[in-house]
Formats: C-alpha cells, structure tokens, sequence
C-alpha cells in the first residue's frame, strides 16, 4: 500500500541511476558465454566423473542464464520504474501546485483542507463562492486518488519482476542445448518479462478531473505508447490534453475509415443475397438505410482529412487540433480547435445548431472560428502569433435536422439535452487538463445556443457566454427566466439577435426552449448592426445565418464575439 505520504519523497533518480550499474554488470556477464560453451563439455573424457563433471556444468551454466535473465528483467524493471516514477513526480507536482493557487492543502494522508476563499469575497457571493470551492475540493481529492492509483500499480509491477528476480523464476534455463549458450538470449528474455504494464484508464463515468490525474501521472514514453497503441483511450476522454487528442483522433481516422467500410461491404452483401421473397423488401430498406449511414460517416471522415491535413504535403496542420472524433450514433460527431487549447489564455467553444453535420457544415464553421480568433488575438495585441486565442468548433453532439423523419428532437428538445451533458464535460475538460485556468467563452448558435444554455446549468468550467440567433437557452420544462440563473458571474452573458432573424424573433416566448434570452434580465443585449470599431468599419447582420460567416468582411456581431472571447467586454458594442 503505496500513502501519500511516501508520493512525497518518491525521486525517480535511484533507480535510473541502478540502470547503468546493472547495464555493467549484465555485459560483463553476457561477454562470459564463449567460455562457457568451452567448458560445457572435454572432447575425449567419459565415464562416471565426466557425467559427474557435466552434471555440475550444466547446473552452473543453468544458473548463469538465469543470471543473465535476472539482470536483463532488473535493468528493464529499474528503468520502467524510473520512467514511471517522473509521470508520477509530474502529477504530484501539477496537484501541489493547484492546490497552493486555490489556496488548499494536501495532508500527509491525502485529505483535502480548503484554507479558505480570498479575502473580501462579496457576501452576495458567498454561497456561488462556496460551491466552487467544495467543485475544487472535490477534483483535487480526485486527482490525489489518480496519483496514488499510479504509485500503487508501479509499485505492484516493479515487485512482481523483483519477486521472480529473488526467486530465480524469470525464466526457466533448463532443457536447452548449453553447448550453444548465448546469454545475450537469455537477457533479452529477461528484459521482455521486466517490463512494466500501463495504469489502465478510470472507468466509464470518471470525472473529468479523474481523467486529468491519471494522464498527469502517466510518463511523457507512457503517454505516447497509450495515443499510439490505444488511441481509442485517449482521444475522446475529456480532461486529457488537446495535443494528446489529436494526436490519438488522427491515429484515429483511419482505423475507423478501414472499420466502416468493412462494415459496409458485409452490409452491400447481405442486401445483395436478397430476393423478392415475402418481407424482404423490409429487409432492403434496414440495409440500404444502415449503408446509408455508414456513407455519411465515411464522408465525415473525409472531411476531418480536408480540415486537419495540409493539402500540399498530407500532414497534420500544425493549427488546429482534433479534439473529439465519435463514429458512434447515427451521425459522425467531431470537434476541430484552431489554436491551442492546452496554451491559449483565450478558448471559446462554439456549438452549432440545426441541421449541422461533419461532412457539409463543419468546415465552415471552423472557417468562421479562425476568423473570430484572429480578430479577438488582435484586440489582445496578439495579431502577430495569434497564440492567445485558441477557438473551437464543437459538433459532439446530433442536432435535429428539418427531415420529415427526424422532427420529434425539434419538438421535444432532447438533443440539446443529451449534447448539453456532452457539452458541459468537453468544456469542463479543458480547464482540467491544465494546471492553470484558461479564459472559457461558450458561444451558441440557434439550437446549439439551447444546448449551450441547458449545459450552463451543469459543471462546466465556462466564464463568459455568447448566445445569438437564440431561440431559447433553456429546456421548457425547466425554463430559465433570468442570466443570473446560468450558472456564470453575474453580468457574463451576452446575446445577439439580428434583424430578420425569424428563429431570434419569432419562437413563441416561453415555449419548449424557455423564455427569449432578447429580453432576459441579466442577459447582456449587444448590437449586430453596422458600426465602427476598433478594428474599422463593421457591417450589419441580417437574418438567421450572417452572425459569423468567415469572409474576411468583418462584422458587428464577430467583432462582439471577438470581444468577449478575448476578455475585453468592454469593447462590445451594446444593442
């Protein structure tokens, strides 16, 4: 049983130092395997002594390939143990240090202290105050326990090799010819059974913070054989690195590409062994239904390619990140970042509404992100990296589309419920998977501003939110009647409506999506008409779709989004 206590004082230097030593050791042993094939038999002696003699040889050459073994399992053993023990300084390390910013304490034993809030908090703010402070209690136990779950199966494997090593049961020497003895062999045996396995992942259903500390405390060799090996483990859990997901979502596309269309094929033969029998007519349609969504998802695939690689040299673009890619359902799912989500002291998430998909729309959603992070880099006074912003397009989720056969999500509204859920992790993953905490903007569009808002009501991670062509932000049932009710600061949601905008105006007030956010208290209205700004003339928006529209004609709305998402809401122009 590995405590705190002893995470501590764990320094991953005595056993890579033990490496070397027992490297030495092993070559001055395995250079032995010349006279031991002399010795192993005297051409011309025979009788009871030399069966005697030989007897004792092959005891002693026996003994020396498991020699040989034991070393070869020791310095693999020693080394991965040394490796590990960095993942779990690291995870240490990143808990330590966000405990002290919060102004929390990590007992000997691993328990949590909170130490209090800042001083001067607002009474108002007291009880909001007190809420994030037992959210951040709890990921830090979390990340306590994904520290520990680490040390514990570092120290499980490393003394399982040490237990065979002291046993003599690394490998079993005997019964082999010893007049070919080459220890060299025997090592590399050794070194295949001293290796140590990777902690698996948290269950289905972890935290997001669970998530973060078991990759925190996971070696940088460990996590690159886990995106590698395993991408199918990382690439989709919230509250890992964005580099890390897209690094395991790239590997990614690919299997799922040779996956579906093998799928595929076996489903193009079964509709092509049917006959006119009776019923299988139905049958024809199921098939050629579920071929049909396979080909929607093979062309989602090939859309994540236009967007993620460059077209000249077929490599990944060094500017955006993959962050989700989810075959899985009826429709592909993705999220595509343009920036850097793990370094950017700026994100926004921005989610789409109706009718959107991977294969037709989210490229140009993406197009429209790019634009928004330029223009809200350079109210920063960041034009020239662009390394402040970082912007994503999320379609993690299916929104209704305008199908005769797909209208029930439209009226009852449990997509956006069920994305809202998605929603609320993927953006609270974020803030998890770094030590700091970035800048988050939520912005919404039409039914993705729902989804948004009903998110909004969970854990979320979210500072700032941006609705527009909204027509509604909360489910009916539980409807929100004030922006206070969102579950942000106080005064941090923002709203555009645009003239024309028959989803913005024309939804009955106070229907499946709740009350119009137009007109919310709480909400803070700002302008989409022609101004001048910062930045110079900005044209005006009209109807449901010219919010943000990546043309490089910069308009009222995106500068209102850049400047919310950039932290400067003082440059928004109000309606």
């Amino acid at each position: 049983m590995v405590s705190w206590a002893d995470i501590l004082r764990w320094d991953p230097a005595p056993t890579q130092n033990a490496v070397g030593t027992l490297n030495g050791e092993y070559l001055k042993l395995v250079a032995a395997s010349d006279e031991l094939r002399t010795v192993s038999g005297v051409d011309g002696w025979s009788g009871p002594a030399a069966e005697v003699a030989l007897s004792r040889v092959t005891e002693l050459v026996d003994g020396t390939e498991e020699l040989a073994a034991e070393l070869g399992a020791a310095r693999r053993a020693f080394g991965d143990v040394g490796d590990a023990i960095t993942g779990v300084v690291h995870g240490r390390e990143e808990l330590l240090q966000i405990a002290k910013k919060q102004n929390f304490t990590i007992s000997a034993d691993g328990s949590v202290t909170d130490l209090g809030p800042p001083a001067g908090t607002p009474p108002e703010q007291a009880e909001a105050v007190a809420a994030e402070r037992q959210r951040i209690a709890t990921e830090l136990a979390d990340r306590v326990a994904q520290v520990i779950r680490q040390a514990e199966d570092i120290d499980a494997d490393g003394c399982a090799v040490l237990d065979r090593v002291l046993t003599g049961t690394t490998i079993d020497a005997t019964g082999n010819d010893n007049s070919q003895t080459g220890l060299a062999a025997f090592g590399d045996a050794g070194f295949t059974v001293g290796g140590l396995s990777i902690l698996s992942p948290p269950p289905d259903g972890a935290t997001v913070a669970q998530n973060a500390g078991w990759w925190a405390a996971l070696s940088p060799n460990q996590q690159r054989r886990l995106s590698h090996d395993l991408p199918e483990l990382v690439g989709n859990r919230d509250g890992l690195p964005g580099a890390a997901r897209s690094e395991a979502n790239l590997a990614l596309v690919g299997k799922q590409r040779t996956s579906l269309q093998s799928a595929r094929a076996d489903l193009q033969q079964q509709l092509a062994g049917l006959t006119n029998g009776p019923g299988h007519q139905n049958t024809r349609n199921v098939l050629q239904s579920e071929i049909t969504k396979i080909d929607d998802k093979l062309a989602g695939l090939d859309s994540v390619d236009r967007m993620m690689l460059d077209p000249r040299t077929g490599q990944p673009r060094p500017d955006r990140q993959l962050l989700s890619l989810d075959m899985g359902g009826d429709r592909p799912k993705a999220a595509v970042a343009t920036g850097d989500v793990d370094k950017a002291e700026h994100v926004g998430v921005f989610t789409p509404g109706m009718n959107s998909n991977v294969q037709h729309n989210l490229p140009g959603y993406v197009n429209d992100m790019a634009e928004v992070r330029g223009y809200a880099n350079t109210l920063v006074g960041d034009a020239t990296t662009g390394d402040s912003v970082a912007m994503v397009a999320w379609l993690g989720y299916e929104p209704p589309t305008t199908r005769a056969d797909d209208l029930d999500g439209l009226i009852t509204g449990a997509p956006a419920e069920e994305g809202a859920e998605k929603l609320a992790r993927f953006q609270e993953g974020i803030n998890a998977a770094r030590p700091d905490d970035p800048h988050l903007t939520a912005l919404g569009h039409s039914y993705g501003s729902t989804t948004t808002g009903i998110a909004l009501g969970q854990s979320h991670g979210v500072d700032d939110a941006v609705f527009f062509g909204s027509p509604g932000i909360s489910p009916g049932h539980n409807p929100i009647f004030h922006g206070g009710d969102l579950n942000l600061p106080e005064g941090h949601a923002y709203n555009l409506a645009a003239e024309g905008d028959a989803v913005a105006d024309a939804v009955p007030h106070g229907g499946r999506y709740g009350p119009h956010v137009s007109d919310m208290p709480g909400v803070n209205q700002l302008s989409t008409e022609a101004n001048t700004g910062p930045l110079g003339p900005m044209t005006g928006s009209h109807g449901h779709s010219e919010y943000a529209v990546g043309d490089g004609v910069l308009a009222t709305s995106e500068h209102n989004m850049a400047a919310i998402v950039s932290g400067h809401p003082e440059m928004a122009i109000p309606r």
